[in-house]
């Protein structure tokens, strides 16, 4: 389950969860991406990645703004 540290602006987003919400154009069906696929689209939209393994990242951003991004939706509609 992700997590965000508010002291340090750190969110811990697992893998399950990247797949979940990520429904966006760049999304290939029958292809779930690896966690170094997100680690990149999160760099490349200018994201902080603080670390990265199989099941998991720290990136330096709220989660609504992530499941913005992976999901292609505005977290309020």
């Amino acid at each position: 389950m992700s997590a965000y540290d508010r002291k340090t602006g750190v969110l811990t987003l697992t893998l399950d969860e990247a797949h979940i919400y990520h429904s966006t154009a760049d999304r290939l069906p029958d292809v779930a991406p690896g966690m170094e696929f997100y680690a990149e689209k999160l760099r490349k939209s200018g994201y902080e990645i603080i670390s990265v393994a199989a099941d998991h990242l720290q990136v330096k951003a709220p989660e609504n703004e992530i499941w913005e991004l992976l999901s292609g939706q505005h977290v309020y509609l």
